[in-house]
């Protein structure tokens, strides 16, 4: 969706198919998605191609259910000002939104003639760090008018005074600002380069992106590239190959190669084979490292090509997957790829954790999870399509490693447990007990688990400890029958998948379970917060 809407800022446009379908999507995403961040651009993409007869409901419900998230409601408001042109119907909200927020938000996408009398005045010293945020959108995009934002200050100063504020994402969109609007120059950033290393690694993001396309003296652009390509951060790095992507010159190479050798995160690595590909041309071993890293194939590959685009390189490599490169023509396939992939993100993820230590009694969860996935692979039509990831032998080094990595909305332990933890392994099989106020402080902070299921005996005192970080959670008052657990399980997930909500499919599980033994059923307990 990102790449969707930077194409159609760019002029693109899209086959009215090609729209149709992703305005749908965009508009499933916009209600149904558990991450903040798809919803948003969700909401952004609606913007960029939405009807307000076919997605202005999905951004009247998105903007219902979050409204306070105050990056949600920005995008939201954004969305209908486009779908209404500028008149945005009167909205029943549980928290209100300030007459400022309502107008900066809606001049993303409309202009401050289509909203009427727009009168604005904002103290820096005083005003949010939302509202600060979302007046550099405005100016970043260049919709707004000079003095709009405050009477003394043009926007130039404006943006350059916020990039000292004490607020490190504020800093972050006013480098944005710089770096989008044409009319503003690094005379108008308020961060030195120098000062770069030492910022938040949003920030050092925003800083080496700008400064690896915009900075003019040679040497400087050189030391900041070199430095900023050994950061620790990845979001940094990421940010500098951004910048790379709109520059190249003499010498470059002697950095960019030797980066590309070492670096392993997937998504600079991808960045970095993008450069690679548009500037192919420029160096002969910018060509020979593109092709290489094509023959890896998946996202590395494509990255190539998109890069590569237009230029000799492109006919060299054979095409594979082109899920970008042919998205605005007639092809109708080509959109095909990328709805795919956004139909598998919009999955509602679960991450099942199974562990049988070998000084505990044998138990089989391996089948609980094999049952489970041969059920769900017999329900093809999914309301709320889930999406099942299973890590066994589970250590607790992994829990949070694999909540980051898969960022799920249901996390399933199944194993033994007794009361007040839960019994994982340690590398060689041994008992490793997780306390259960150790997972409740993890729970904490990720912040992004719906419901927890403990298929563990005696897991009550652990759920207990748990539920005020999570919306649900499914334990035990004993033993769980091993027999019995694969009932549950997939008419949970079957359940869950229908469309029905947490408690009703808890109930349609253990009544599953009932069938074989009631007793069983009865050791199933579902908390709600």
């Amino acid at each position: 969706m990102q790449e969707l809407c930077r194409r159609c800022r760019s002029g693109h446009s899209l086959s009215p198919e090609a729209r149709r379908d992703f305005e749908v999507l965009a508009g499933y995403l916009a209600v149904n998605a558990g991450d903040q961040k798809v919803i948003r651009w969700a909401l952004n993409t609606i913007a960029r191609i939405g009807t307000q007869q076919g997605a202005a409901n999905s951004v009247t419900v998105a903007l219902t259910r979050h409204a306070e998230d105050p990056e949600i409601v920005g995008a939201a408001i954004a969305a209908l000002a486009k779908l209404y042109r500028g008149a945005i119907p009167a909205l029943s909200l549980k928290a209100p939104v300030s007459p400022e927020i309502r107008t900066l938000a809606a001049m993303q996408t409309v202009t401050a003639a289509q909203l009427g009398n727009v009168q604005l005045s904002i103290d820096i010293d005083l005003a949010d760090a939302e509202l600060l945020k979302l007046a550099l959108i405005v100016i970043g995009l260049n919709r707004d008018i000079k003095h709009l934002l405050h009477p003394r200050y043009d926007n130039g100063q404006l943006v350059r005074a916020l990039g000292q504020h004490d607020d490190a994402i504020v800093r972050q969109y006013s480098i944005w600002a710089v770096t989008e609007n044409r009319a503003l120059g690094l005379e108008h950033l308020g961060i030195p380069f120098e000062r770069t290393e030492a910022e938040p690694d949003n920030v050092q993001a925003k800083l080496l992106e700008l400064g690896a396309s915009k900075i003019s003296d040679p040497t400087e652009r050189q030391d900041l590239i070199l430095a900023g390509s050994s950061y620790h951060s990845v979001l940094a790095r990421e940010g500098l190959a951004k910048g790379l992507l709109r520059s190249y010159y003499d010498g470059l190479g002697d950095i960019t190669l030797d980066w590309a050798r070492t670096e392993a995160e997937p998504r600079v690595r991808v960045l970095l084979a993008e450069h690679f590909g548009r500037y192919a041309d420029c160096l002969p071993s910018y060509e020979e490292t593109a092709i290489e890293l094509a023959s890896e194939g998946g996202d590395v590959r494509r990255h190539v090509l998109r890069g590569a685009e237009g230029k000799p390189l492109h006919n060299k490599l054979h095409r594979e997957d082109p899920v970008v490169a042919d998205l605005f023509g007639d092809d109708l396939n080509a959109h095909g790829g990328l709805i795919r992939m956004i139909k598998e993100q919009a999955k509602t993820k679960v991450l099942i954790m199974t562990a049988t230590p070998n000084d505990q009694r044998l138990i089989r969860p391996d089948k609980e999870v094999a049952a489970l996935r041969e059920r769900m692979a017999a329900m093809p039509s999914q309301k709320r399509p889930l999406a099942f990831d299973s890590i066994y032998a589970a250590q607790l080094n992994q829990i949070q490693q694999e909540l980051v990595r898969q960022r799920p909305a249901i996390l399933h332990f199944s194993g033994h447990g007794a009361p007040g933890v839960l019994l994982f392994e340690t590398e060689d099989g041994s008992t490793a007990p997780l306390d259960g106020d150790l997972l409740a402080r993890v729970l904490k902070a990720y912040r992004d688990i719906e419901c927890l299921v403990l298929h563990a005996c005696y897991a009550d005192d652990v759920a207990q400890k748990c539920l005020p970080y999570v919306d649900c959670v499914v334990g035990s008052t004993g033993a769980v029958n091993d027999e019995t657990a694969a009932r549950f399980s997939y008419l949970f997930y079957q359940s869950i998948a229908a469309g029905m909500g947490y408690e009703q499919a808890f109930e349609m599980g253990t009544t599953e379970v009932a069938f074989k033994s009631p007793k069983s059923a009865d050791a199933y307990k579902l908390l709600v917060r």
